[in-house]
């Protein structure tokens, strides 16, 4: 998926992620500015979780199932 100007995504940032907005996109160059009033995040889930929010796109939980043998 290409991105847009005015889309949001993360990226890591020391130990945890944080939240980005593309401020310019091109065939071959993208600039994101960091989204100030968004908290850094220290766990990938919530990170992406909160980007599809912020997108307005539907965010499907994976639920890990586990067997026990």
């Amino acid at each position: 998926m290409k991105p847009q100007v005015g889309q949001y995504h993360y990226s890591p940032h020391g130990r945890g992620f944080r939240i980005y907005r593309y401020t310019e996109v091109t065939d071959n160059f993208q600039s994101a500015s960091p989204v100030l009033n968004e908290p850094i995040f220290y766990d990938r889930e919530k990170a992406k979780k909160r980007v599809y929010e912020l997108n307005g796109w539907k965010y499907n939980e994976q639920t890990q199932t586990s067997s026990a043998r």
